[in-house]
């Protein structure tokens, strides 16, 4: 098969991945134990208090300002940053399963990075935090969450948030648990990637299984300040794909193939050090 060809195409699975899989992934759906530590504080929180405040501290962060606008209070950098991969990838088909090797070839090395102090290509606290541009994102119900638990190991100055997000398949950005965390390209918005090869390969269509997703919150104990937030996930991708034109022969109609895409995403919020009092 045609090198250029091969990566031609790749570049199309690229582009049209890159834009849908920003969700959590597969995982067990056995029922998991909530199990809290206590806090500086001391006191127990059971999951609604570990949720309402993870939600609390979410709000507060996505609402927070540069130290340019607010000597007082203001961070001092906010970044972001993606980490990603595709693997076991599953098809009858060799020239399909090259495909997806020269494409998860390419995202691994493809993670991409914003910085509010980015002098070339400077963001705002929205740009970075998720979702993109949304005062109301972040935000989980009770029912979205598997399970929620704080942890203070004492002696440290942090504290951490563990929550797990329940599983979704096909999610949408206005009715999914997922989408109160990450932005989700419609449907046809992905599909409409792959118009420009129609003349080398057509999908058909696919299905995405979010399964329990991870997310990991360290605060600090004497500010209440979020200094990390990770959002790990795994997506089980199913589509079908049909090759055209010269491809028509080496791909036969409706090739079903399945992979996995796992991704955490990292953001670092920086802080002033606050000075100790004399």
């Amino acid at each position: 098969m045609n090198k250029k060809l091969i990566r031609l195409i790749s570049l199309a699975l690229i582009a049209v991945m890159t834009l849908s899989l920003c969700a959590c992934g597969t995982g067990s759906t056995e029922e998991e134990t909530t199990t809290t530590v206590a806090i500086a504080s001391g006191d127990p929180e059971g999951k609604a208090e570990v949720v309402a405040r993870f939600n609390k501290l979410m709000a507060d962060t996505k609402v927070a300002k540069s130290i340019k606008e607010d000597e007082k209070n203001g961070f001092e950098e906010m970044k972001y940053w993606l980490d990603h991969d595709i693997n076991d990838v599953e098809s009858d088909n060799e020239t399909v399963k090259s495909l997806l090797k020269l494409f998860s070839d390419k995202v691994t090395s493809n993670g991409y990075d914003l910085s509010t102090n980015n002098e070339e290509e400077p963001s705002n606290p929205k740009e970075c935090f998720p979702i993109m541009g949304s005062d109301k994102a972040g935000a989980l119900d009770l029912a979205d969450v598997r399970s929620a638990v704080i942890t203070d190991n004492g002696s440290d100055s942090h504290y951490t948030i563990m929550l797990k997000i329940n599983p979704e398949t096909n999610p949408d950005q206005e009715n999914s648990i997922y989408g109160k965390l990450y932005k989700i390209t419609e449907d046809g918005e992905i599909l409409k990637e792959f118009d420009g090869y129609k003349d080398f390969i057509t999908v058909s269509g696919y299905d995405a299984t979010y399964g329990v997703g991870t997310i990991k919150m360290i605060v600090d104990k004497k500010t209440d300040h979020v200094t990390k937030l990770e959002l790990s996930r795994e997506v089980a991708i199913e589509t079908k794909i049909t090759g055209q034109g010269t491809l028509k022969d080496e791909i036969a109609a409706d090739t079903a193939v399945t992979f996995k895409f796992t991704s955490t995403a990292n953001y670092e919020i920086i802080w002033p050090v606050e000075e100790e009092a004399e």
